[in-house]
């Protein structure tokens, strides 16, 4: 008995040797991130530390150097330097927690997401002020706004989405542009999309980022998912990956591949997908092509 055909979407998935498992880099070569950035040379990874506190989710590749937090990363001399124009945000409050909880840079890396966020200390009545602003690299605020129980920040081209007690996509002046209902245990961005990842046995929704429409949804097993030119791609809690072509508001499965990966975050970088999670294979890839959304023909 012969094994079916390897989906020509995918290729067998191989072990990268070490990695971070909390963030993946957008853009530019593969960088993982955690308390550290990781990335591979000749196949060997690269390991640089970064400041205690910085937040590794929202990096992107700009001008050949990794945006990461308020800062930047320089592959060539492996070292992290604090972006002037931003500092102001980056100062610990009076007896209270550092200000920014999380950052994400937008695709043009001139505008940045940050959220700050102050906390009363724990013998204190329980106080949590969280405040989105949109600012320049120089350090200019174009928008500021209130928030409350925030988690997650996902930025594109020109909108962020904010996962928290709203679900909310805004502009670069931090303007609401829309409200989506729900919750999502995780969202990622690409392809000129945002997916919402609705986890365990729940969805993965794809938006339109310019005003919060609802592209498709699909109904996987789902513990991650990021959108693909002409689908997206999810992963369940045990590592398998599935493939999903949208058209006409539907999504079609036209690949899935079982890994080893647990409890894995996906992403596209290149031409390669990348799961990144728990287990002895911290970092899996795979070389992807983009699916061919055509009728199925019987």
């Amino acid at each position: 008995m012969t094994s079916p055909p390897r989906p020509a979407t995918l290729s067998e998935f191989i072990t990268l040797q070490g990695g971070e498992t909390v963030a993946i880099a957008a853009g530019g070569p593969l960088v993982t991130l955690g308390a550290a950035a990781t990335w591979w040379e000749n196949g060997a990874p690269v390991t640089v530390a970064l400041p205690t506190g910085t937040s590794p989710d929202g990096a992107r590749w700009a001008d050949g150097k990794l945006l990461v937090g308020l800062g930047t990363l320089d592959p060539a001399t492996r070292r992290w330097q604090s972006i002037p124009g931003l500092a102001a945000f980056d100062q610990l409050q009076p007896g209270l927690s550092p200000s920014v909880r999380q950052v994400a840079w937008f695709a043009d890396g001139a505008h940045v997401a940050i959220l700050l966020e102050t906390r009363n200390p724990p013998n204190r009545p329980a106080f949590n002020r969280q405040e989105l602003v949109i600012a320049t690299r120089d350090g200019k605020a174009r928008g500021r706004l209130e928030l409350e129980a925030v988690t997650d920040l996902v930025a594109g081209s020109d909108r962020v989405l904010v996962s928290g007690r709203k679900l909310q996509v805004f502009d670069l002046d931090a303007r609401a542009v829309s409200t989506l209902p729900g919750t999502v245990v995780r969202a990622s961005e690409g392809a000129g999309m945002f997916a919402l990842s609705r986890g365990g046995r729940g969805s993965v929704t794809l938006v339109r980022p310019d005003d919060g429409a609802v592209i498709a949804t699909w109904n996987v097993p789902v513990n991650d998912a990021v959108p693909v030119p002409h689908g997206v791609v999810a992963v369940d809690f045990d590592g398998t990956v599935r493939v999903g072509c949208v058209a006409d508001g539907t999504v079609r499965e036209v690949a899935s591949v079982a890994t080893t990966a647990k409890g894995p975050i996906v992403r596209l970088v290149g031409d390669r997908i990348v799961l990144a999670g728990g287990g002895p294979r911290p970092v899996q890839v795979a070389t992807f092509t983009s699916p061919s959304c055509a009728p199925e023909t019987s």
